[in-house]
């Protein structure tokens, strides 16, 4: 029997070493048994024996994967990243500091982009009584103070391949580099369902599991709540121009989605892609002159702010009835707004306030707006 305990340990190494060993670029390692998420695209959760991993798929072609990591006592497999110690975590964005902080972890953030932009009041606060690192404050990586914070495990995204090549030359240095690519996700609880990776790398799953569980039902409920009552859709178009340009949510996006799941008539619903649409002002206008409610338009948060940058902008009907909504009403002294991190972790909440907003009689639950406030 004692040889037998022996053994054990022996053959769970040799699965684990067999399970990436002989990874192709773009595939699976081969022997773990893979969990797939109730709603995002993008990853997996897979063990074997008391070993662990995560698989993150490729944004730009989701039949290949771009990393495997792996947890585990054993030697690290061959083809997968392997994680050793959490301690210290590099979150170099709010989104994914909120879903710490729900969690209890943010105490681990060593370093992270900007630290005004975090609106966690537990993140603020740590941020401010550890003297967190600061690595991002601009639009580049300033890679020196990164490496100096001594981060375990660096948490981020990227947007392109030169943002990636900018990670690369992190992960050169033997730091897990994560890539969480959660805003290309096609439905709000498929980036809250980024929860359950946060809860694998900071050693919380359960609890990110219960969290995501209380979110989903929430937020089914009230889809199902909307779904059932007898009411018009009204239109709906979102954000505003920049530099003479308007992108706009593509029709299978996470925005879309939302627009959608509170009874509203997106008008690119039908337009494919996750990402965005630009567009010229005169395209939306054509289209979306006449909507009931605009969503999201930019950093302002009065009417003659707007009107302002374009005068164009005071011509739709919704700059006329009060149909202007933005998510400017939780934000920090600094500038950070919670529909960054908290909404993302939150999409229930961001749900019901839209709902309340394009249907204000249909819900029984309070009224008041968390996210949102009209434009006046």
């Amino acid at each position: 029997m004692r040889s037998l305990f022996r053994i054990i340990p022996l053959l769970l190494l040799v699965l684990q070493a067999a399970a990436c060993r002989d990874k192709k670029p773009g595939t699976l390692p081969t022997g773990v048994t893979w969990q797939q998420p109730e709603y995002s695209r993008l990853f997996l959760l897979g063990t074997l024996g008391n070993d662990s991993f995560i698989a993150l798929k490729n944004p730009t072609d989701t039949s290949q994967w771009l990393q495997v990591a792996y947890l585990g006592n054993g030697k690290a497999p061959e083809g997968c990243i392997r994680i050793t110690k959490r301690n210290r975590i590099a979150c170099m964005t709010a989104v994914f500091s909120g879903m710490m902080e729900v969690l209890g972890t943010e105490t681990r953030i060593c370093c992270t982009d900007n630290i005004l932009y975090h609106t966690g009041p537990r993140c603020q606060k740590w941020f401010i009584q550890s003297n967190v690192t600061e690595a991002a404050k601009g639009f580049s990586l300033n890679r020196e103070k990164l490496l100096k914070s001594k981060p375990d495990i660096v948490i981020t995204y990227f947007i392109d391949n030169k943002g990636k090549e900018e990670w690369h030359a992190v992960a050169q240095q033997d730091i897990p580099v994560i890539y969480l690519q959660n805003y290309l996700e096609n439905h709000p609880l498929a980036r809250a369902e980024y929860l359950k990776v946060i809860g694998w790398l900071t050693g919380k799953p359960a609890l990110a599991e219960s969290y995501f569980s209380m979110v989903q039902e929430h937020y089914v409920g009230l889809v199902a709540e909307v779904s059932a009552a007898s009411h018009e859709e009204p239109t709906v178009f979102c954000n505003a121009p920049y530099s003479g340009n308007w992108d706009v949510p593509a029709g299978e996006s996470y925005m879309a989605a939302l627009l959608r799941d509170a009874g509203a008539d997106y008008f690119w619903k039908n337009e494919t892609g996750t990402g965005k649409i630009t567009l010229a002002i005169e395209k939306v206008y054509q289209k979306a002159g006449n909507a009931d409610f605009w969503i999201n338009p930019g950093a302002c948060n009065t009417i003659d702010c707007l009107v302002k940058t374009d005068k164009r902008l005071g011509l739709f009907t919704a700059t006329a009835n009060g149909g202007i909504f933005n998510a400017t009403k939780t934000m920090n002294r600094n500038g950070g707004n919670a529909w960054w991190d908290y909404a993302v972790v939150r999409p229930d909440l961001a749900l019901r306030d839209l709902v309340n907003i394009f249907h204000p009689t249909l819900l029984t639950e309070a009224r008041e707006l968390v996210f949102f406030e009209a434009l006046k």
